[in-house]
């Protein structure tokens, strides 16, 4: 095609053009590549159409490449290679988002801007994923998209908002992203991920499967949610594709009264452990701890109910910074955490707290401050003696199991009597057994070891002597089926011995499988070899 000199006071950028962001650093790279060594490749323009109206008319615009116009523009220079061509509108925006659409840099939002005018034009969801070699659903995602307000779209430009969280956010309606985007501003992060909108639309749409409450739990709706009228799946509904799949309560106000009331239950369901006020933190209790917010005001309306509701049943309510301070990351299943609360290094706390979802009951676990306030130093004081004391007697127990490995170690192997083993040797061997053993067979004996200062496991064998049988071979099973054998003669050998016993036919089918498989690869490789003429020990054949 002929390339023109055209003046770029005569180019013009089009108000068409879906790429609205160029970075300016790119640009000025740009422009100093081309001062050096020219303009590689010429723009495209179109004439613009004769209109009195038009005070453009007899001009030029940009169809492709705006960023080399604006770079040449940054020169001085006076005028810039162009091929003219003669354009519709509709084909004009066709060429535009075709070249934008094929840089590796292309802007998410700018994809969505392109794909919502090619389908004003009349383009099928079919065509704009062929065109552009994507699916059909990835096409009507990013058309979605460009539903986003200007200023979350602004914070995936910024990179203030995920992709996948914009994705999620823009099929709220606008009165949705706008307490979405209030919601964004009141948080304290310079990012919002994924994760972070599924939580604002899990709060925002009342999910019943992510309720805090257990499925069977009735409170102030007289009613379970499953079964409840404002569910929204069970609405009757002709067709299945019309059903709602993700059930969420259809009442604000009752999910809230509801919400309520399982914050009192879970108050109630610790009643039985709960310091009373006027009382001292002792060890076995919990204590609730009041944590506010000024943050989210509206969200946390019934937090003073809550605690009125607390004090009105007579329990001691503190401050977390009088009392605590670091908090256990543990589980609370988790055997570790039993053995710092056994200890007193952790004290159970029961927390009432606001937050964005609103207010909320958690069991948490905290350390006692070094030093407590005018209000709480004697009772942390105590709970730090407490922990001192614990700490001296597990100090001395592990110090002298300690000094008696030495006077093991010191004993010679060989010299150890060959008669056979007694009572207490006996017992020893059976509790180190069961601390080997599965847990099915612990389960299924519902034996339950949680940390204790008392030595559980060989109480339970000083009980169950009938047990000793099972538990040795659930002990051999145990062993003999860990990864380690098949790297070990000798586990191998007693492994098919012992299944010998225990499953003899199922274990010979095995093996003849196994035998036959084997002997199938080795003659394929035996007939390999052969014609190479080599032995399967790697020598020679002699001929």
């Amino acid at each position: 095609m002929e390339v023109k000199n055209i003046p770029l006071v005569r180019i013009h950028t089009s108000p068409l053009n879906p790429r609205k962001t160029i970075d300016e650093g790119d640009l000025q790279d740009l422009s100093n590549n081309i001062k050096q060594q020219g303009l590689l490749q010429p723009i495209t323009v179109r004439p613009i159409e004769a209109d009195d109206t038009n005070p453009l008319c007899g001009e030029f615009e940009i169809i492709c490449g705006e960023r080399r116009y604006r770079a040449v523009s940054m020169l001085e220079e006076d005028t810039i290679p162009c091929i003219v061509r003669e354009m519709t509108d509709e084909e004009a925006l066709d060429a535009m988002i075709t070249e934008n659409l094929q840089r590796k840099d292309v802007d998410p939002i700018e994809e969505a801007f392109a794909f919502g005018q090619l389908l004003k034009t009349g383009k099928t969801i079919e065509q704009i994923a062929d065109r552009i070699g994507k699916s059909k659903r990835f096409v009507q995602e990013r058309i979605k998209l460009d539903n986003l307000l200007p200023d979350l779209k602004k914070m995936v430009k910024d990179g203030k908002l995920h992709i996948g969280a914009a994705m999620h956010v823009c099929k709220l309606t606008e009165d949705e992203q706008r307490q979405f985007l209030e919601w964004c501003d009141d948080q304290d992060q310079d990012y919002i991920s994924r994760r972070d909108a599924e939580m604002f639309t899990d709060n925002l749409f009342m999910n019943i499967c992510k309720a805090d409450w257990h499925k069977d739990f009735k409170g102030s709706c007289g009613t379970t949610c499953i079964e409840c009228p404002f569910n929204n799946a069970n609405v009757g509904c002709l067709f299945y594709e019309m059903k709602p799949h993700d059930a969420t309560c259809t009442s604000r106000e009752r999910w809230n009264k509801k919400r309520h009331s399982w914050l009192l239950k879970r108050i109630d369901d610790n009643a039985d452990v709960l310091v009373k006020e006027g009382d001292n933190l002792e060890a076995g209790k919990s204590v609730i701890v009041a944590e506010s917010s000024q943050y989210f005001p509206d969200k946390n309306t019934d937090y003073e109910q809550v605690l009125e509701y607390i004090r009105g049943k007579g329990f001691k309510v503190v401050n977390k910074e009088d009392y605590f301070e670091r908090f256990s990351s543990y589980r609370e299943d988790d055997e570790r955490l039993q053995e710092k609360l056994a200890n007193n290094e952790v004290y159970r706390a029961v927390v009432v707290e606001s937050t964005w979802r609103g207010v909320e009951v958690n069991v948490r676990y905290y350390e006692f401050k070094k030093t407590g306030t005018e209000h709480s130093s004697d009772e942390v004081k105590a709970m730090q003696l407490v922990n001192e004391y614990k700490e001296n007697e597990r100090k001395s127990a592990s110090t002298l199991a300690s000094k008696l490995r030495d006077i093991l170690r010191d004993m010679e192997p060989t010299e150890l009597s060959t008669e056979p083993l007694n009572q207490t040797e006996s017992l020893v061997l059976m509790t180190l057994i069961l601390k080997k053993c599965s847990y099915q067979l612990r389960n299924a004996l519902n034996i339950n070891f949680t940390y204790s200062s008392d030595p559980q496991v060989l109480n339970y064998v000083k009980a169950h002597t009938e047990q000793v049988h099972q538990i040795c071979r659930d002990f051999l099973r145990e062993e003999l089926s860990s990864a380690g054998v098949e790297y070990n003669a000798d586990m191998q050998v007693c492994q098919s011995m012992l299944l010998q016993d225990w499953a003899k036919e199922q274990t010979e089918q095995m093996s003849t499988d196994m035998a036959v498989k084997l002997a199938k690869k080795q003659a394929k490789i035996e007939e390999q070899l052969t014609a190479l003429g080599y032995n399967t020990d790697g020598t020679k054949m002699d001929f």
